[in-house]
């Protein structure tokens, strides 16, 4: 297939339908963006942009990013979840990361339509403070976020996160877990990256 990545002249106002099976580069006025959707999110997040100082690039349209959830908020129990076991994790005097992934279910029951989140730990994750990996990657449900844990330091996304974390998915880290956990959440599109506001992801 030749549409997996797409490139796309924003010169007209309405910005059409990606025609990208992944993602799609939107060269704007204002900069570069990178445009992609699935199941569960539609978005659209600046990779480059012009600075004020820097002339706009003449005959293009602006653009403005988005993020759009699809479907409902993420109930913030499951972060309370998440937390509480990566604290069981921070007291073990190993301080090992945990990883979980909060995951979307849509069935049909009878004539009526189920749709829930829940948290998956995965059995066969093998962790240690600096690190944590499953050889689980999928799920038949839909992934919406993989969240792993830092122990009693900050969270922070760090260069191996950057490695791992190129789907097109929300991501959390949490950490201070000896203290007031604190958390930082980004969405993630194929390698391209934007934190994201807890209260968006979240209800």
């Amino acid at each position: 297939m030749n549409n997996l990545v797409t490139y796309h002249l924003h010169q007209t106002p309405l910005l059409p339908p990606s025609d990208a099976h992944f993602y799609q580069y939107v060269i704007a006025q204002n900069g570069v963006f990178v445009r992609a959707e699935n199941e569960f999110v539609s978005a659209c997040l600046p990779v480059t942009r012009l600075k004020e100082a820097i002339a706009p690039i003449r005959g293009l349209q602006p653009l403005t990013g988005w993020v759009r959830l699809k479907i409902p908020q993420i109930p913030l129990t499951l972060l309370q979840t998440a937390i509480a076991d990566a604290q069981v994790s921070a007291d073990n005097g190993r301080l090992d990361e945990t990883l979980s992934y909060v995951v979307w279910s849509d069935g049909r029951i009878g004539e009526l339509t189920s749709s829930r989140y829940h948290l998956i730990k995965p059995n066969d994750q093998r962790a240690t403070p600096n690190s944590v990996v499953s050889e689980m990657v999928e799920t038949t449900e839909t992934v919406v976020m993989d969240i792993h844990s830092h122990g009693a330091a900050p969270p922070y996304f760090s260069p191996t996160d950057d490695q791992d974390e190129t789907r097109l998915r929300f991501y959390g880290v949490i950490g201070n877990l000896r203290g007031t956990p604190q958390w930082r959440f980004r969405l993630g599109i194929y390698g391209h990256w934007a934190e994201i506001d807890r209260d968006i992801l979240f209800t």
